[in-house]
């Protein structure tokens, strides 16, 4: 074994260290076995690790609860992995106001459950909520959930963080306080960096009040241009959607199929959810079911159990009911540009022979796309190709998500973001310059 990996057994202890072949492999990226594996138990014991780690030019790669640790390009080294699991306490909770900080190896599942003690939530609801996805692997993946829509994304909610660098060194940003206009806003810097600028492990956040009365409004369309009309109906009006998602044909299907309850199929659908007290949601949905349902629309309404297992399947989409091998991707365009991206891909995935699946933020333009191949691979490749074509012309990008191992190696995961990339090799290499922070995973190779 290699000095620098005994150095950094010393450090946690070796029953808090996997080095075993078996052990290590359950945690590979992209068929990249680790050297060594361990579970740190303070912030102080991060920062020894990566002292060394800087010294010795050893790979980093954090891992929260892997639920996303295939996103991103085949790691160039993965040497050592820093599981953050044991690092997960609620440091402070100020709850008259609403704000929390808490270490970043906590589940969102617990900590969801102690601030509904006080009636308090983080207004965020990724997927992979029950599998373990962790605070900090949800913020440097960026990952919000159909409360976007309402609450704004992940870096809205942020307010304060504390991070580990390449160096060892602890920094901290940002305030523990809502209103803060002091400085740079550091914190916004690490979301979505995928663990290539340091190591999270505290972040303070913006909380809100579980509502006391939910109900979703699913209005079927029989075209796109039906769809589009109704989307910016709701955004126009005086309406406060806390979701408003978009769900084609097929999708609508399977969602159909595995709550056991008949959906209207009648092309795309649009699910409007509203949260409030009970009086409020009641006239806000009859007012979207006023705006939107004319002689061509079919609208559903439900609430309670239903409701909450239509958005587990929304939330989780498309991990929790479609098969294995399939490609997923992110497509960020304008809210006006939806119905155009649609039909591009109808046309590719029709002429691929790919099934497609869409569920997309209506309000923001964020629409995740799962395409399965009926043939091979090689249609999913040049999908990805066809679709970038597509959605350029309208000013988007596409990011791919998940794609089997096999797909990574003919595939650039990361879009063409232009000049904006050499300013993002800088920031690297001033924060990471030796490059030992999930090296070559991130976008340009970063």
């Amino acid at each position: 074994m290699r000095a620098e990996l005994r150095e950094i057994i010393e450090v946690v202890g070796e029953d808090f260290a996997l080095s075993s072949v078996d052990e290590l492999k359950r945690f590979s990226v992209d068929g990249k076995t680790p050297r060594l594996v361990v579970f740190p138990r303070s912030v102080e014991e991060i920062s020894e690790i990566l002292k060394i780690a800087f010294r010795s030019s050893t790979a980093i790669t954090p891992w929260g609860g892997g639920t996303k640790i295939g996103l991103g390009r085949i790691p160039d080294r993965v040497d050592v992995v820093i599981c953050t699991t044991n690092i997960n306490s609620v440091s402070e909770y100020e709850a008259a106001d609403l704000v929390c900080t808490t270490q970043c190896g906590i589940q969102l599942r617990k900590l969801q459950e102690i601030l509904r003690v006080k009636r308090q939530f983080l207004a965020v609801d990724p997927p992979h909520l029950e599998a373990g996805a962790t605070i900090g692997g949800i913020i440097v993946t960026n990952d919000s959930g159909p409360r976007r829509q309402r609450f704004g994304a992940l870096k809205e909610l942020l307010l304060g963080i504390k991070v580990v660098r390449a160096d060892g060194k602890v920094v901290k940003g940002g305030a523990k306080v809502v209103k803060n206009v002091a400085g740079y806003d550091i914190p916004k810097l690490y979301v979505g960096s995928l663990g290539t600028l340091g190591i999270v492990v505290e972040a303070t956040f913006r909380l809100y009040p579980i509502a006391e009365f939910s109900q979703t409004c699913i209005i079927s369309s029989p075209d796109i241009d039906a769809l589009e009309k109704n989307v910016f109906a709701v955004l126009n009006s005086t309406v406060v959607p806390t979701c408003l998602e978009l769900v084609s044909p097929p999708l609508l299907d399977r969602v159909s199929g595995h709550l056991g309850f008949d959906i209207p199929k009648k092309g795309y659908a649009l699910c409007v959810r509203v949260e409030s007290v009970q009086r409020a949601v009641r006239d806000q949905i009859s007012r979207i079911c006023d705006m939107c349902g004319g002689s061509n629309a079919k609208i559903t309404l439900i609430e309670g159990g239903l409701e909450e297992k239509l958005w587990d399947c929304l939330i989780n989409f498309p991990w929790k009911f479609l098969k294995d091998g399939r490609l997923v991707c992110k497509a960020s365009i304008l809210p006006g540009s939806i119905k155009w991206f649609l039909r591009g891909l109808e046309q590719i995935s029709s002429s691929l022979h790919l099934d497609a699946y869409v569920l997309g933020r209506a309000g923001s333009g964020v629409l995740t796309v799962s395409l399965e191949s009926k043939e091979d691979d090689s249609s999913l490749v040049d999908a990805v190709s066809l679709l970038r074509k597509e959605i350029r012309v309208i000013g988007g990008n596409l990011t791919v998500w998940d794609c089997p191992l096999s797909m990574k190696s003919k595939i650039d995961v990361w879009d063409d973001i232009g000049e904006s990339i050499r300013i993002m090799k800088r920031i690297k290499r001033l924060l990471d310059p030796r490059a030992i922070l999930n090296p070559g995973r991130f976008v340009g190779g970063i």
